[in-house]
């Protein structure tokens, strides 16, 4: 019988809290993550949903780990992989559920969300580091020796996305003051849960019993 490791319920548990929180601050309609604004951008110009234009942008970013010579072994593949679509997957649910229960117009309502969403994605972030999950902010955090240095300087690459899209298009979308709080936020938030959550790290191996 085979059991399922722990590293892998945490980081089943790190992309439904980053889907999640990326879905708050997209309904909140005050500026979205960085990647996750230029995939709302990509929308307007490719027939895909915000989820598959993510899935589009993961692999994207997985090229660009790649010429940042960060190594990268079978198990590490597969698991950046199984990110990317469960997370496109799962923030295509979210804002289908959203939609479905309630979508605020007041100003001060979307600013909760926008907090919700924040906080939720730092906290998912938090354990994508601790359960070693493959994710790109963590190899410019690593490069810069700093979280916030390296959310900034990763982060401009999908913002120069929005931007060019936002130039053509002549409409701002998916970019705000949340996408602004993201990137000189969000690395003081994930230092912040650093202090308080704490993953013990189980050997990724399968558990037998007979």
């Amino acid at each position: 019988m085979r059991v399922l490791p722990l590293n892998s319920l945490w980081f089943v548990i790190a992309i439904t809290l980053n889907a999640s929180g990326n879905s708050f601050m997209i309904i909140s309609n005050l500026g979205s993550a960085p990647w996750t604004s230029a995939a709302e951008n990509l929308e307007y110009i490719l027939p895909f949903s915000v989820g598959v234009c993510l899935i589009i942008l993961y692999f994207f970013a997985m090229l660009l780990s790649y010429f940042m010579k960060i190594k990268f072994n079978a198990g590490m593949i597969v698991k950046t992989i199984a990110l990317s679509i469960l997370f496109g997957v799962f923030i295509d649910l979210f804002l289908y559920l959203h939609q479905m229960v309630y979508v605020p117009n007041d100003l001060g309502v979307r600013y909760i969300y926008l907090f919700i969403g924040l906080n939720l994605i730092a906290v998912a972030i938090c354990i994508y580091f601790q359960s070693s999950s493959i994710y790109l902010l963590r190899a410019f955090g690593k490069l810069m020796n700093n979280y916030t240095t390296g959310t900034i300087f990763c982060t401009a690459i999908p913002l120069s996305i929005s931007i060019i899209i936002i130039i053509y298009r002549q409409s701002i979308n998916g970019v705000g003051p949340g996408t602004l709080l993201f990137m000189f936020g969000i690395g003081f938030l994930i230092d912040l849960y650093n202090r308080w959550i704490v993953i013990n790290r189980a050997p990724e191996k399968v558990n037998r019993i007979n």
